[in-house]
Order: structure tokens, then C-alpha cells, then sequence
């Protein structure tokens, strides 16, 4: 987050057999370990991809949760002194890297087990949990744009769901998610180069609407490149609208973004390079609104029945997960960065002031600490 779906690691999906090349593993984008096993005299290669390191790591894990949150804390300690930061984020942005850290002790920082960890330090934690999520699924992305192989998504977005630790299993995300992507899986066996559809919650579908599917690498390329590349494809598809006899041009008509990534619907509605139309900047800008709206409205239900600050973090995690284009067309300012972390924070504080039983905490801090 796969031989069998649903029995966990019990078929040993993540070994694979070969003899001369490991392009099965390298196909899946795995980085592999190859050790040399004997049986019946020969000598076989098996290649263990890193998704199996980690599912055997996590199984064979054998802290318990305030060890792993005691060493969690003694990490990132250590890492802050070494980045001389006093926080995690600095204007949005990390200031430490977490990304040597287990994904037990990540989800212990993201989930803030024990209260031990600042909310910086949970936005930092998840969002290196997705980008190791994306690094998992990004070989087999690559391949189903190729292929149309969406059950190899799958089966990859399955693997890593299920080398997650005891604690983040015991959550109801993580089952959501699992029947979500067995039911994806499902349907992509059953129909071959058909995406899955009507899936609730479907991880994969959410993934590849992250990652973008009409621009190559948006993420890392200059912004001014992605903005050319952006102005190819918008020219194509008005190409391709006129010779199957509908009017189109840059000035006129609704312009389909839907399969633009954000950093690329970005480029268009800053008019990076002067390279767009002011109904194409326009049209952008529409978009950015819309999904900024969306973004804001699903991280509201998604933490409804959480604790009181699960939305507050939420906020602050898509504020540190854009680009710097990202925030400018939407309008998300440093300011605005700042007001959500000092709000966070005293949300946190004054949560702190109650049992979890609503009961008043005697034994901590009282109100008068604060103001």
C-alpha cells in the first residue's frame, strides 16, 4: 500500500524464480536482493523484491507499539539536531528527512501514537508514506500506460497495503482500502485494459489522478517544460477535436483538464511562458477552484468520527504535499500555512486539556497555560 489477494502472505507472492535475468522483478520495479539457494544440487536464484523485504520486516518485527514510538522519537530527535531545526517543516517544506525511517516508526509519527510527535512531524511522516507508496506503484504505473496492465496495479498496490505493520492493520483505513483494491483487482482480471470502475475508496484510482496521466514526470521537470508539454497536448487534442468535425480552438469551447495532474493545470492557469490563452488560463483556473474545493470538502468527511485534529492535519499535509506553482494558483499562502499550523496547534493543546472520556484532564495543564 501478490499471488493470493485475500491470504495475506501466506502463498509468498513476493518471491520469484530465475536463471539468467530478473526482468520479472525489474518489470514490477522492484530492487531486488538475490540470494543463491540450493535445491537438488542446483543452484537457483531467488529474487526477493524490496515490497517483500519490507512485508518480512514488518512480520518479523517483533517491538512492541511504545518501542517502536521511544525509537520514533529518539530518530527524529536526532535528526532535527542534525538539521539545527527546531521543527519538522519550515514555510511548508521539511527540513529533516525521514525517508531512512522503518514504516512502523513512520505511521507511528503520522498517526501521532502516544501523543509523542508535533503535528509538523506527522505531515513530514505521511507524506513520506505516500512517496513510498508512489516509489512502489510507479513501475507498474508505467507499464499499465504501455500495456493497459491495470491488474498489475493492483497487485503491486496490494503488496505494499500488506506489508504495513500490526498498527497500521488494526485501523478501519486499512481494511477500507484492502476491499477496495480486491475489488479493483477483480475487475481488472475479469475485463483486461478496462480501469476499474464504481470502486468505492479505490486507492489505485485516487494514485493515478495524483500522478497524472497526460504529462510525463510533472512532479520533477522544470516548470517551464511542463508548461511546453502541457501546451502540445492541449494543441493536439484541439487537432484531434477537428478532425472528427467538432469546433475547437484555445479560444473558445470547454476544455477537458480532467486528466491533467495539479502541477500541470498549474502551469496553464499561472500562464507560465505566456504559452496559454486567456480563456485557456481561465478555463485552468476554473479547474484548480473546483478540485481545491473538492480536496478541501473530502478531507473534511474523511475525518469526520476522527479526533479533533484530524483535519486540521489534513489541511496542512496537502499545504506541504504542493509545489510552489501548486499553492499559487490555488491561493494557498504562506499565511494562510501559518494561521492552519497555529490553529493546529491550539486545537492539539486544548484537546490535551480533556480525557478521552470528555472527562476534564486535573492531572495535565490547564487552560490558563495557554492564553
Amino acid at each position: 500500500m501478490v499471488g493470493s489477494v485475500t491470504n495475506g502472505y501466506a502463498a509468498n507472492p513476493y518471491l520469484a524464480a530465475t536463471t539468467t535475468t530478473n526482468s520479472n522483478a525489474t518489470a514490477q520495479g522492484a530492487q531486488a536482493d538475490t540470494t543463491a539457494a540450493k535445491a537438488g544440487g542446483s543452484s537457483v536464484n531467488i529474487t526477493l523484491s524490496a515490497q517483500a523485504q519490507a512485508a518480512l520486516a514488518a512480520q518479523t518485527d517483533g517491538r512492541t507499539t511504545d518501542q517502536v514510538v521511544a525509537a520514533a522519537r529518539t530518530a527524529l530527535d536526532k535528526l532535527l539536531a542534525g538539521a539545527k531545526a527546531t521543527s519538522a517543516l519550515k514555510d511548508g517544506k521539511a527540513t529533516i528527512d525521514v525517508s531512512g525511517l522503518d514504516r512502523r516508526s513512520l505511521y507511528a509519527i503520522a498517526s501521532n501514537k502516544g501523543g509523542k510527535f508535533s503535528i509538523e512531524e506527522q505531515v513530514v511522516a505521511s507524506l513520506q508514506m505516500k512517496a513510498d507508496r508512489d516509489a512502489a506503484l510507479s513501475a507498474s504505473a508505467s507499464a499499465m500506460r504501455v500495456t493497459g496492465d491495470y491488474a498489475g496495479l493492483y497487485k503491486a498496490a496490494l503488496a505494499h497495503l500488506e506489508a504495513a505493520g500490526p498498527e497500521e492493520k488494526a485501523m478501519g483505513q486499512w481494511a477500507k482500502d484492502k476491499a477496495a483494491l480486491t475489488e479493483g483487482l477483480k475487475q481488472a482480471t475479469a475485463k483486461p485494459g478496462v480501469a476499474p470502475s464504481g470502486v468505492d475508496g479505490d486507492p489505485v484510482a485516487a494514485y493515478l489522478k495524483d500522478v497524472g496521466g497526460v504529462v510525463a514526470n510533472p512532479r520533477t521537470r522544470d516548470i517551464g517544460k511542463v508548461a511546453s508539454d502541457v501546451r502540445s497536448v492541449l494543441d493536439k487534442q484541439y487537432a484531434a477535436a477537428t478532425q472528427d468535425g467538432m469546433a475547437a480552438s484555445p479560444d473558445e469551447g470547454t476544455i477537458d483538464f480532467s486528466k491533467f495532474d495539479d502541477r500541470s493545470l498549474a502551469a496553464v492557469a499561472l500562464n507560465k511562458g505566456d504559452r496559454f490563452s486567456t480563456h485557456e488560463v481561465a478555463q485552468a483556473a476554473a479547474e484548480v477552484k473546483a478540485r481545491n474545493r473538492d480536496s478541501v470538502s473530502s478531507a473534511y468527511k474523511n475525518t469526520q468520527g476522527s479526533d479533533s485534529s484530524a483535519f486540521g492535519k489534513s489541511l496542512i499535509t496537502q499545504y506541504a504535499a504542493m509545489s510552489d506553482e501548486e499553492r499559487q494558483a490555488a491561493g494557498w499562502t504562506p499565511a494562510l500555512y501559518d494561521k492552519m499550523v497555529e490553529m493546529q496547534n491550539l486545537s492539539d493543546k486544548l484537546a490535551s486539556l480533556f480525557n478521552p472520556d470528555g472527562g476534564v484532564n486535573t492531572s495535565g495543564t490547564s487552560l490558563l497555560d495557554y492564553i
